[in-house]
Order: C-alpha cells, then sequence, then structure tokens
C-alpha cells in the first residue's frame, strides 16, 4: 500500500489508473525515478496497460498511430480542394478570347494547311513548356511542404508558388527580377486590352454608355469577384461562363455551317505566310500565366495537373482549328472579314457580341486571379521576412551565450 502511494505520487496523472486498474499495480515504477522523467513513463505505462485491457485496441493502437503520423497534415482523399473541371475552365476560359473570330483574317495569306501545322506545332510547343513548368512548381511545392497544411475544403485561400520564385530558385535573384517584370507587363497589358475589349462591346450592346466607363465598371466588377468571393465562387462563375462560352462558339461555327461554309481543305498554301500568323496564334493558345495557380488549385497533384493541362488546351485547338477552316471556306473577302456579314442571320449580332464579352471575362478572371495571387505570395514574403530573421538571429544569439555560460 505505501508502495502503491508513493509511485502515485511521483505519477499523479496516474492515481486513479494504479489504484483503479489492476494491471496498471501490477507494473512497478522503476526505482531512481523522479520528477517529470517518473510521471511520463508513469502515464505512458498506465496508458498502454489501460489500452490493452480494452480487447482489439491493444493491435490496432500503433497501426492508427503509424497511419497518423505518416499522413500527418495530407488532406483526405475526398476532400480535394480543386477538380479537373475546374482547371480546364480556367485554361479554355484564359486561352479563347474574342480575338479568335478574328484569326482567320491573319492566316487567310497562308492557307488552312500551313496555319493549321503551325497551330499544333504552336500547342505542342506550348503543352510541352507548361508540363515543364507544372514539373517545377511541383517539386517546389513539395519541398516547402504547401499542400501538407490543409485538410482540404473549397473556402481556403489557395498558396501559389509564382514564376518570380521559380525563377529565383532555379536562376538566381536576377532571374527571379526578370522573370517578375516579364509577368507584370504581361499582365498589365493584358488587363487593359481586355477592359478596352470589354467596354467596346458593352458600349454596343448598352447604347449610350461610355466605352472607358462601361470597361472600367466590367473589370472593377470582376476584381470584386475575384477579391470578395474568393477561390471558390471565382471557381464555380469561371466554370458556368466557360461552359456558356464553348456553347455560343459551337452555336456560331454551326450557323456558319449553315449558312454555306463546311470543313474542307482549301487549296491555296502560302507557307513563307505563316511567320506573319504565328503571334496571333500563339496568343490565342497561350494560358501559362495561370499554371502556378492551376498547380496551387489541384494541391500540387502532378497526375491531375498533366491531365487538365491536356484536356484544357485541346479544347481551344480544336475550336481554332474548325472555326478558321470554317471561316476560310466562307468567306469571300479576307482582307475584310466581317463575321457578322458571315452569318447574316437575326440572331447573330447578339450572340457574337454576347460570346465576345463571354471571352473577354474568362481571360480577364484568369489574370485577374493569377495577379492577385503573385502579388498575395510577395505581400506575404515580406511580411514573413523580418520575422524569419529576426527568429535566426534569436537562435544565434543563444548559441552565442550557451558557448559563453560553458566557457565560464
Amino acid at each position: 500500500m505505501q508502495g502503491g502511494i508513493a509511485r502515485a505520487a511521483l505519477c499523479p496523472k496516474a492515481r486513479r489508473a494504479t489504484f483503479g486498474c489492476p494491471a496498471a499495480r501490477v507494473r512497478h515504477v522503476p526505482r531512481g525515478l523522479s520528477g517529470g522523467g517518473g510521471g511520463k513513463w508513469c502515464g505512458a505505462a498506465a496508458a498502454g496497460e489501460r489500452a490493452r485491457d480494452v480487447p482489439g485496441v491493444a493491435d490496432a493502437r500503433p497501426v492508427a498511430e503509424g497511419r497518423h503520423a505518416a499522413g500527418a497534415g495530407a488532406p483526405p482523399r475526398g476532400a480535394r480542394r480543386g477538380s479537373v473541371a475546374g482547371a480546364v475552365a480556367l485554361i479554355v476560359g484564359t486561352s479563347i478570347g474574342s480575338g479568335i473570330l478574328a484569326v482567320p483574317q491573319r492566316t487567310a495569306p497562308a492557307g488552312f494547311i500551313p496555319s493549321a501545322a503551325c497551330m499544333v506545332t504552336c500547342w505542342a510547343f506550348l503543352v510541352a513548356e507548361a508540363l515543364l513548368i507544372a514539373e517545377i512548381n511541383g517539386h517546389l511545392r513539395r519541398r516547402r511542404n504547401k499542400d501538407v497544411s490543409h485538410g482540404g475544403g473549397g473556402g481556403l485561400d489557395l498558396e501559389v508558388i509564382s514564376v518570380k520564385s521559380m525563377a529565383q530558385e532555379t536562376l538566381g535573384a536576377w532571374g527571379g527580377h526578370l522573370a517578375a517584370a516579364a509577368y507584370l507587363f504581361l499582365s498589365y497589358t493584358c488587363m487593359v486590352a481586355y477592359a478596352s475589349k470589354s467596354g467596346e462591346v458593352l458600349s454596343r450592346l448598352v447604347a449610350g454608355v461610355p466605352e472607358p466607363v462601361s470597361g472600367a465598371a466590367f473589370t472593377a466588377a470582376l476584381a470584386l469577384l475575384v477579391a470578395g468571393g474568393g477561390t471558390g465562387v471565382t471557381d464555380r462563375v469561371n466554370q458556368v461562363l466557360t461552359f456558356a462560352m464553348i456553347g455560343l462558339l459551337l452555336a456560331i461555327e454551326v450557323s456558319a455551317v449553315a449558312v454555306g461554309g463546311g470543313l474542307s481543305l482549301p487549296p491555296n498554301a502560302n507557307w513563307e505566310q505563316v511567320p506573319a500568323a504565328l503571334p496571333v496564334i500563339i496568343f490565342t493558345l497561350v494560358f501559362h500565366d495561370m499554371a502556378p495557380v492551376i498547380c496551387a488549385y489541384l494541391e500540387g497533384d502532378l497526375a491531375r495537373i498533366r491531365l487538365s493541362i491536356l484536356l484544357g488546351s485541346l479544347v481551344p485547338l480544336v475550336s481554332l482549328l474548325v472555326w478558321d477552316d470554317i471561316a476560310l471556306g466562307l468567306a469571300t473577302d479576307l482582307s475584310g472579314l466581317d463575321i457578322l456579314d458571315m452569318l447574316k442571320t437575326e440572331w447573330s449580332y447578339t450572340v457574337v457580341e454576347t460570346f465576345s464579352l463571354l471571352a473577354v471575362g474568362t481571360s480577364l478572371i484568369g489574370t485577374l486571379l493569377g495577379a492577385s495571387q503573385f502579388f498575395i505570395e510577395q505581400l506575404t514574403n515580406l511580411a514573413s521576412s523580418p520575422s524569419a530573421q529576426e527568429h535566426v538571429n534569436m537562435k544565434v544569439t543563444k548559441q552565442f551565450l550557451g558557448k559563453i555560460c560553458d566557457v565560464f
């Protein structure tokens, strides 16, 4: 009895187990253990004995603990945040813009076969580039443990590793500054172009509204969506707009075929005119400013990222090839190509203008989302730098003081 009281004094948390559990009373606390060490040993021993008293717990406990340690912080398989459909919608919406309707005017001098060969070549190059960017981004995400602190759910904010951080890790500081300058220039020019085009389209749809006012209001509305709605709301809205845009593009192509166009191989082929069409083709198919956002949206899952890149890039390619063939086979004066004159239907005006507005909107959403995440990462790095430096300084100071204490 006195030995039991002595052991209980060494392990206060295990008193109830010591006096109420026969198995715990059998085990003796090794002599010489006192203070915190004895208390920790007693707690572990009592807990182990209580677990062994429950049938099946003794065998299940190590397995459960091992699973918890192996999967600590990893999101459950069923609670992954992003979806392949959402990533594909982001890629398609960013790639397809209202300028796709004017592509046949640029590719007409070269002809369909040379321009189609150029489109497929550009697509293959851009896909390979996007896959390489995804590999680098995924490697950095794994090294920084970006995807182990979330438990899934669509309401969580993204943790994007931007092109600047990727360039800094691979090319050094100057590479990071150059990549950041190029990215900001591209984002700024794209947003200016999208704002201008949206103002132009809205001024035609809503009479009496000046282009600068309508363009600024349209851009501000989408910026508020991205800033206030978060990733989840923006993702759902973008999917709806992208599917509506693809549906309208199909309606335009079907209407053009009904008017007299068709899938054919125009005979003219001027390969020397291909370089003139190269910039507009690349601009129509490019989406690489969204690659870091896609990697964060899909939580670094390279299998889903690769699938999203392939599917998301194939949709604009097929749409561009089909539309280019139909338009080149239908138009008689390619130098003054007008889609409204080609369709010659009463509802074509509303359909074309709505498609143009949706195409601009989805492209602007992707650009705004990518730019906002870029600035969020930069501000986060600036905010965390002083604290990180202070932590390092404190560690060095403690080591220095420890060495002084050892000397004296």
